[in-house]
């Protein structure tokens, strides 16, 4: 028997790193954007429409597999929308996902640098602009992008791991010093129900990893059950952490402290400084920078990715090293000169997003579902549910826009 691979053989990558990619793409958009978006509506309103949202949203990344595993390896949603779309249609969901995804590679650039100059001061004494910090965490990360989906695939898993540990031991200090009583309502759930509605399309935007499907698709080799186990566990694991850390922000922090931090611009770096300010201790500040350092860096790698092998399929660019560097200048370049002009936009950038991101995250989906079963041959991959799980997604996608277009008009809390 031989115990030497052929040449021609490869080692097909586990669903672990795609797990990774989905977690860490999902929980930099939601973990220091959530606590505040939430802090109106409070403990028992957020658990409902998070569960809510992530049901949806999950729904609808199956959608977008079933349609992808329809086309050839390394198709991504312009080619798909080419083929099964009306042209209209194509163009809006182009543009949603280019806005959506340069929005939220702004956000983490934003949030990004705003935690690089807080944790230099805090530990090192160190004074830097932030829109310098921003920057430079633009420049590094983006050169992992450049280089492979395999590259930020094994970083992510290697950061997330980190993430794992940090989180957990800062969670123990903040919840070992949590006030419960804090998680009683501060006013009837029917007075805090207009907050909810105003705060799902940002909801929605925690459970934003749509445009990683078809870079997974690609990756996997267009096995679907590793894809799948992909989505649900790694979506399953950024649901528990978004809980888990609600429970803790909201009995550390309290109503009050969330009105200071709101005050100071919102960003990663305030929310930060507000929960290390509990007198926890050194471990505490340590390890809460170290993870949030770790959770933006970690998401905004997934949604540049997904960006990334967006413009390479819509500009026609090979796989080159030259043809990588010109897709990494129209990548990066945009959203880092946000970042540098504007170096506080985070929590806008991140409630801005869930408008567009319903176009191509729920609405696109289930259409490009729909149009694949009849007119594109059948493949091992099928989403349960029939019609009424369409339905569903559609309803939830309806309820975005409006609650958002709503809140813009300043008729809802």
């Amino acid at each position: 028997m031989s115990e030497v691979m052929t040449a021609n053989q490869e080692v097909q990558p586990s669903s672990l790193s795609g797990i990774f990619i989905i977690t860490g793409t999902s929980i930099g958009a939601g973990m220091f954007s959530l606590p505040i978006l939430t802090s109106n509506m409070w403990f028992g309103w957020a658990v409902l429409f998070l569960c809510v949202s992530w049901y949806c949203m999950y729904s609808s990344a199956l959608y977008l597999l079933e349609a992808n595993q329809k086309f050839k390896r390394g198709v991504n949603f312009d080619s798909m929308t080419k083929a099964l779309l009306p042209t209209s249609l194509r163009i809006l969901n182009g543009l949603s996902v280019l806005f959506v995804s340069y929005i939220l590679v702004y956000a983490y650039i934003s949030g990004g640098g705003s935690m690089l100059g807080h944790s230099l001061q805090s530990g090192l004494g160190i004074d830097i602009d932030q829109s310098v910090a921003s920057f430079l965490f633009a420049v590094l990360l983006g050169l992992i992008v450049s280089f492979s989906t395999k590259a930020v695939g094994r970083f992510t898993s290697a950061m997330l791991g980190g993430m794992v540990i940090t989180f957990s031991i800062a969670i123990y200090s903040l919840l070992s010093g949590a006030n419960l009583s804090l998680l009683q309502p501060f006013a009837e759930m029917t007075e805090r129900l207009p907050y909810s509605w105003a705060a799902i399309p940002s909801l929605m935007v925690c459970f934003g990893f749509h445009s990683n499907i078809p870079s997974l698709v690609k990756y996997y080799n267009k096995d679907s059950s590793k894809v799948v186990n992909s989505i649900r566990y790694g979506s399953l694991l950024a649901l528990a952490i978004y809980l888990i850390w609600l429970l803790a922000s909201f009995t550390v922090i309290g109503r009050d402290g969330f009105s200071s931090v709101i005050a100071q611009g919102g960003n990663m770096g305030a929310l930060v400084a507000a929960l290390e300010s509990t007198g926890s201790g050194a471990t505490l500040a340590v390890t809460l920078q170290l993870f949030a350092n770790f959770a933006v860096a970690t998401s905004f790698l997934g949604v540049a990715l997904g960006l990334f092998d967006f413009l390479t399929d819509l500009l026609k660019l090979d796989d080159t090293l030259s043809g990588r560097s010109k897709t990494a200048l129209v990548t990066f370049v945009p959203p880092m000169i946000g970042g540098v002009l504007w170096p506080n936009g985070f929590i806008y950038a991140i409630g801005y997003a869930g408008f567009a991101a319903a176009v191509f995250a729920l609405f696109t989906p289930v259409a490009l579902a729909f149009q694949a079963r009849k007119h594109l041959p059948a493949t091992d991959f099928l989403v349960s549910g029939g019609h009424a799980r369409m339905a569903v997604v559609l309803v939830f996608a309806v309820c975005v826009v409006s609650f958002q277009v709503l809140s813009m008009m300043g008729l809802l809390a």
